[in-house]
């Protein structure tokens, strides 16, 4: 029990989908400070500012170097609340996956629990649904043996 309480606790648990997830956020971040950037340069190229670039860039960096820094900032709080986002549905796929591979494997498995705010609840009964079926079966004692090889239907002379 102590064992599934502290994997709850890690937010990190599926670094190929969560680590895709976090890049995404981090390159749509760099993205969008570049675009508007480019954006500020450009309005001041047109609002007829005739002064030497140079000029331009000091005065911009004190307009709208707090907006960079405030966004600087924020990207971390952004990034963690991707991850603990993310685990709410990796966190369920990675439990479904470890059960669905025990029973693979032929061992007997607990039907799966879900935490509340976690997505994918509806697999989770899905695959009680279907756990249930598969280890509540048993082969019967009485059975024939079933013929290994069908009879052909085609003639091969």
């Amino acid at each position: 029990m102590s064992d599934k309480k502290s994997m709850r606790r890690h937010l990190f648990v599926d670094p190929k989908v969560q680590g895709a997830l976090v890049g995404r956020v981090a390159l749509y971040w760099f993205a969008s400070l570049v675009t508007l950037t480019m954006m500020l340069v450009c309005w001041r190229v047109l609002a007829g500012s005739t002064r030497v670039f140079a000029l331009n860039s000091g005065e911009m960096w004190l307009y709208y170097g707090p907006a960079v820094l405030a966004s600087f900032v924020l990207l971390p709080l952004v990034l963690i609340d991707m991850v603990r986002l993310s685990n709410r549905f990796a966190g369920p796929m990675l439990r479904l996956r470890r059960s669905m591979r025990a029973v693979a494997r032929g061992e007997r498995v607990e039907p799966i629990r879900f935490r509340d705010g976690d997505f994918w609840h509806e697999f989770a009964r899905d695959f009680n649904a279907m756990l249930e079926q598969v280890q509540g079966e048993s082969a019967p004692e009485d059975t024939e043996e079933m013929p290994q090889e069908t009879p052909s239907l085609v003639s091969t002379s």
